[in-house]
């Protein structure tokens, strides 16, 4: 993902810098990373949803303990009300973090929506 939103950088910023005599470390800390950032950020809250499901996938695995063990052994003994509220406490937990990320998004990169809007 980052090799593919890097490639969104627009190339006229590279060879400026490069025109201005821009040594690779400079170019990649002033150059990429600032006009990358906002896009990164987007990446990590998209790669957050991921990492969730592939947490409960790994914990399908043969595991005696965690979440998955946890509703795994509330189904076995039928009591589905706690398998219900397991699952959607993991809901909400990733829901949050979502919205808390939206949240620093918006505060650390306010000229986003601005740009959104074009």
């Amino acid at each position: 993902m980052v090799s593919n939103t890097t490639r969104k950088l627009d190339p006229s910023l590279l060879e400026a810098a490069l025109t201005l005599g821009a040594k690779r470390i400079t170019l990649l800390f002033r150059v990429v990373v600032p006009g990358i950032i906002t896009f990164l950020f987007k990446d990590l809250r998209i790669l957050l949803g991921w990492a969730w499901t592939y947490l409960i996938v790994a914990e399908l695995i043969g595991t005696s303990s965690g979440i998955t063990w946890f509703i795994t052994q509330q189904a076995r003994y039928k009591n589905f009300d706690n398998v219900y509220a397991a699952i959607m406490i993991i809901g909400i937990i990733g829901l949050t973090t979502d919205l808390i990320l939206a949240r620093l998004g918006k505060r650390m990169f306010p000229w986003e929506k601005e740009m959104a809007k074009t």
